[in-house]
């Protein structure tokens, strides 16, 4: 019997309690108990994480989608080039790629990356002991492009960044040679 006139005691107590400490934690939020102070406070809005450089939220699902879309950027420089070859590669696995070069246009290396984490990456270019080095901005609304001559097999390579997440995306055309701008090779760097 005593048990019974215990249980709602418990329950009291227990009410008390729980109200108590709700209380308690919305004064800690800013609310306090006057209901005048919590109709004023509104939630805040989060903020996207963005990455240093842009002010665009980073997100890992349309990374590929950003890059295409660089990639058609350059490639809408009013030139026809064509597509010989394309692909994608992990910034943490990074860029490892040779070309046989065994055609009879000059060829167009259009580079992009899109990452949170990392601002630029390194693109090396190879052939033979000849190699230039280039910096690569990651997220840039349009890729960065590189010439190369004909009948001249090269190397792509980027490092990788173990720490980055994102991707990197290429695309190597061929170009009539009236199209080249610029340096026609960016291994020698037109050092001759």
């Amino acid at each position: 019997m005593r048990i019974r006139h215990a249980l709602p005691l418990s329950v009291a107590a227990l009410a008390v309690l729980m109200s108590g400490c709700a209380d308690d934690r919305s004064e800690e939020e800013g609310g306090g108990s006057d209901p005048s102070q919590s109709a004023d406070a509104s939630p805040k809005p989060l903020k996207p994480s963005a990455s240093s450089a842009n002010t665009r939220p980073w997100e890992p699902d349309d990374a590929l989608q950003r890059a295409e879309r660089a990639l058609k950027a350059a490639a809408d420089d009013g030139t026809e080039p064509d597509l010989l070859d394309s692909g994608t590669a992990y910034v943490g696995s990074g860029l490892d790629t040779s070309f046989s070069g065994n055609g009879d246009k000059p060829y167009r290396l259009d580079i992009t990356c899109d990452t949170d984490s990392v601002e630029e990456l390194t693109l090396t270019l190879s052939r033979g002991e000849e190699e230039q080095s280039y910096g690569v901005g990651c997220g840039d609304r349009e890729a960065d492009q590189f010439n190369l001559p004909a009948d001249k097999p090269f190397t792509a390579r980027v490092d990788p960044d173990r720490h980055g997440t994102g991707l990197i995306a290429w695309r190597l055309n061929a170009v009539d040679p009236g199209d080249v701008e610029g340096c026609d090779d960016d291994i020698d760097a037109c050092d001759d």
